[in-house]
């Protein structure tokens, strides 16, 4: 394919400072999932021992109550008119929340029944992602709302993703911290550290509410939308049903879907693999110390991976980068079986950098490509409604999270671990656990390489749309 020349208007340039204080809030969203998404199985099922299954009940009903809100938010937030704009009030509110919410889930009493602990989980988890879909739904939206141009949107997530980084190392040290001998177990190590967690969650995500502004495009759209719905609010069903229309945003949501299924899927059993496989058993600080490192490698990695990234989207495009960043997953995702070894532990690094750094660039060029099929959406329906299209790709990418979590706890059932047993789990256990980790996330992630061919919108095809775009919204049309 002829490569575009293109040349951004300096109108559409996003300032430095802006694209900084609008990432600023990726150090609240990251944290805030990856904790829960990584702690959940170490606090509830390794230290009092709720069985697995359990868990992932409780996850995947709070994750259906999630995909259930997810549009209710976007409705919202595409209906907001307000002198703060449509997105920053919810944000602001979003902030408040959840760093009160983060802090519920861990601080339950010990010595309690199972039934205690389910319930406490499920109760925690749904308030918890309520709090999350009124910050993530308009701050997602937010981002693409700051430039209309093809290039300045994959810079905007590029920015976003690298400093999402730096809330993995808060992620990554925790790991750590909760296991220093100060704390009897890991659920009292969490309800320490939840407490300066919190504090952190709360002004990170205020920050993109107080400094980041949308582009005057998003004005001129929501003029020209309004004036010719009588300022007549957009009726939920008819927003949910025209975004579930437009076939390139379906085909990211089905390439998330399934990217979810092997990554999550197996996830959390990474934790187990190192625990039982690597160090045998053992919770000392040994094997905390190495899931930090490379927890921390991850993070630093991809830092100095997404400036090269952000280069291969202008050289082939966005499609072929996906492409690419997907098939560098599964490289790291095959890797996991030789290279997890106890002989070597730190070898683990390498297949989890590669893994990191495909899905960090798939990350990239999925929420760069979004704001295009939104485009197209627009040049068809004549709405603007960047706060929909959010919440209806976080609810596809959250039913495959929900579906992953739930078949999570039917995995880990399967291999027959049994937290009772301690350092002494049946080779055949330790043998299942390494199996699920590297095949289910390897054969999924390869359906994502070829699910990414189908992707409609080219580089030329977006300047085309955008052209027509601005001809519609500027009365330029004959």
């Amino acid at each position: 394919m002829k490569h575009v020349n293109h040349k951004t208007n300096s109108a559409d340039w996003v300032p430095f400072t802006r694209s900084v204080a609008y990432g600023t809030g990726m150090l609240g969203y990251a944290p805030l999932i990856q904790i829960y998404m990584h702690f959940y199985n170490p606090v509830f099922n390794d230290t009092p021992g709720l069985n697995p299954i359990l868990i992932g009940w409780a996850i995947f009903l709070s994750r259906m109550w999630d995909a259930v809100t997810d549009p209710l938010m976007g409705s919202i937030s595409d209906n907001t008119r307000s002198r703060w704009e449509r997105r920053r009030p919810w944000i602001i509110l979003g902030a408040v929340l959840c760093s009160l919410v983060f802090l519920a889930l861990w601080w339950f009493p010990a010595g309690q029944s199972a039934g205690f602990y389910f319930g406490w989980l499920l109760i925690a988890s749904l308030f918890f992602f309520l709090s999350f879909t009124i910050f993530s739904v308009p701050y997602i939206a937010l981002g693409m709302e700051l430039s209309p141009d093809y290039h300045e949107r994959t810079g905007v997530i590029t920015i976003r993703t690298v400093i999402k980084q730096f809330g993995f190392f808060i992620v990554s040290s925790l790991f750590f911290l909760t296991s220093l001998d100060r704390f009897a177990d890991r659920a009292e190590g969490m309800r320490f550290h939840s407490l300066w967690v919190a504090v952190v969650i709360f002004i990170v995500i205020a920050i993109p509410a107080l400094f980041a502004r949308e582009h005057p495009m998003v004005a001129a759209a929501l003029e020209r939308q309004d004036a010719q719905k009588s300022n007549q609010k957009i009726p939920l069903w008819i927003s949910v049903k025209e975004t579930l229309s437009c076939w390139p945003f379906l085909n990211l949501g089905l390439i998330t879907i399934v990217n979810y299924i092997g990554v999550i899927t197996v996830g959390s059993i990474g934790y187990h693999v190192t625990i039982y496989h690597l160090f045998g058993g053992n919770k000392s600080i040994a094997s905390g110390k190495l899931m930090t490192i490379v927890g921390y490698s991850i993070p630093i990695s991809i830092m100095i991976s997404l400036p090269l990234i952000n280069k291969l989207s202008k050289k082939i495009g966005k499609r072929n980068g996906l492409i690419t960043a997907y098939s560098l997953t599964v490289i790291g995702a095959l890797l996991r079986w030789p290279l997890y070894t106890p002989i070597y532990p730190y070898l683990s690094i390498i297949p989890t950098v590669l893994f990191g750094i495909g899905c960090a660039g798939a990350y990239v060029f999925i929420n760069a490509m979004i704001p295009d099929a939104i485009d197209a959406d627009e040049l068809k329906t004549s709405e603007r409604r960047e706060s929909m299209f959010s919440a209806m790709y976080g609810w596809t990418f959250k039913i495959g999270a929900a579906a992953a979590i739930l078949l999570s706890g039917y995995v880990l059932q399967w291999t027959e671990f049994d937290a009772a047993l301690g350092a002494n789990q049946a080779p055949e256990t330790v043998y299942g656990l390494r199996f699920s980790f590297t095949w289910v996330a390897a054969v999924s992630l390869f359906m994502t390489v070829i699910l990414s061919l189908t992707y409609p919108i080219t580089e030329q095809r977006s300047h085309e749309i955008r052209a027509e775009l601005e001809a519609r919204r500027y009365g330029k049309e004959s």
